[in-house]
């Protein structure tokens, strides 16, 4: 379970934190990027893609919050990555009706590939996050094109599963007749971010729960794909991005 940046930076984190947003112009990288300007930990703001982001940096930059925001196009990337402590990397294509994670693949694998190049070379020293689909696939290239560039760190190379733990406290506490009380519920999930490798523990979520066997395996088939019904009742127009950037 990877914390989401929101939540790493707590009230006794260090300040002055310089995070990058890669695919800021997004579905996730825009609500991602808005609350990124809203920690208080963050003190500049970078964002980048392929078109768009000054702009995205301009709307938030009407924000009264410490994070100085400025938006970068790809040919400025060493710019926008320069001092970056924090690289979150959204950048991809979201998932269609019909389609898998594992469907992203050869799409997304060489944005992350190119993404993680500049970041091995402009601020080798940074944590990523990386969001793009499909993680289990996603964060292994990652590793890959840093090891090959000599910058590697196992403890900062993280990706974001965490909507499946938020996904899971949520549909608990509906299943358990409280949905209001979501937040309340904590509820263990390892393994990856791609359907059967989502393995919640209902029996270790507390407060404790008590399901019958048939309402258990619907809930844990829910978690596993939630994200499927998002998709489908954006009616292909999206998915899970307001959730995903939350969490």
């Amino acid at each position: 379970m990877i914390p989401t940046v929101a939540r790493a930076f707590t009230n006794s984190a260090r300040s002055n934190r310089h995070v990058a947003v890669l695919g800021a112009n997004g579905g996730i990288g825009q609500p991602l990027s808005l609350l990124c300007k809203l920690n208080n930990s963050v003190t500049k703001l970078s964002l980048l893609d392929l078109k768009g982001a000054p702009g995205v940096a301009a709307d938030l930059s009407h924000i009264p919050t410490t994070a100085q925001v400025k938006g970068f196009n790809p040919e400025n990337i060493g710019d926008c990555l320069k001092g970056a402590e924090v690289v979150i990397i959204p950048a991809g294509v979201p998932r269609k009706p019909g389609m898998t994670r594992d469907d992203l693949f050869n799409t997304n694998a060489s944005i992350v590939r190119d993404l993680v190049k500049s970041v091995a070379e402009h601020a080798p020293k940074a944590s990523i996050q990386v969001v793009s689909n499909p993680v289990n696939s996603t964060v292994p290239i990652a590793a890959e094109v840093l090891k090959k560039a000599g910058v590697f760190d196992a403890n900062k190379l993280f990706g974001v599963t965490t909507l499946d733990v938020t996904r899971a406290s949520t549909f608990i506490a509906e299943s358990s007749g409280k949905p209001s009380e979501g937040p309340s519920y904590n509820v263990p999930v390892y393994g990856g971010h791609s359907g059967k490798t989502i393995l919640p523990l209902i029996s270790q979520a507390t407060p404790n729960t008590q399901l019958q066997k048939e309402a258990h395996e619907a809930l844990v088939n829910r978690i596993q794909f939630g994200g499927d019904e998002v998709v489908k009742a954006k009616d292909g127009a999206g998915s899970a991005t307001l959730s995903m950037a939350f969490a």
